[in-house]
């Protein structure tokens, strides 16, 4: 029969190592979750690899979306540009011929207005009709055209103007033409029709 102290002895060791090996458990618990905290890191590597391929690819995308954006803008301000000059060029033509036009106008109506001669009044007045009705309807502008129907007021008999009142309304005309070639020159020939008076004969 076993002595009762080796016994006693033997539960105590028996015990003693039940608690270093749960320490030992506990402490291999331990080093295995910092071990996963020390891998989680590493785990996350590949996942941020593919966030920065990603955002590296949309950067690219907007980047590529800016320039074709600026390749357009710079394209319509190009194309706005060349359309100017060719509007430009299509009423040059058009231009000297109402600058030439006004001048006739204008140089009949101070013939009318200041003419000593029957003779000559009666040719500048010939000449002024025949602008107003024909030549002068191309390439007049609304004020113009005003212009030219009060002047023709005092030599159709609608009213009674003496040569000064000519004189005046001749002077009008002729600022009314000067600032009419200066905007001409500045608009495309559709913004010069809509400048235009339109003649209306009968039902469109």
């Amino acid at each position: 029969m076993e002595n009762p102290i080796d016994q006693q002895l033997a539960i105590t060791q028996l015990q003693h190592m039940q608690l270093e090996n749960e320490k030992l458990s506990l402490e291999l618990e331990k080093i295995r979750k910092g071990t996963s905290w020390l891998q989680l890191p590493l785990q996350l590597v590949p996942l941020i690899s593919a966030l920065v391929a990603v955002a590296g690819f949309l950067w690219g995308v907007l980047q590529y979306s800016d320039e074709q954006a600026k390749n357009r803008s710079d394209k319509e301000t190009q194309s706005k540009r060349e359309n100017a000059i060719a509007e430009r060029e299509f009423m040059r033509p058009w231009l000297e011929s109402q600058r030439q036009t006004y001048q006739e106008a204008l140089t009949a109506a101070t013939a009318i207005a200041n003419s000593k001669e029957s003779k000559d009044r009666g040719e500048a007045e010939q000449k002024f009709w025949q602008l107003y009705h024909g030549a002068m309807i191309l390439v007049e502008t609304k004020k113009v055209s005003g212009g030219m129907v009060l002047f023709g007021h005092c030599i159709d008999g609608t009213e009674a103007c003496s040569q000064q009142q000519m004189n005046e309304r001749s002077r009008d005309l002729a600022t009314a033409m000067a600032e009419s070639m200066a905007a001409t020159a500045k608009m495309s020939y559709q913004e010069f029709v809509q400048n235009q008076f339109h003649y209306a004969t009968g039902p469109a």
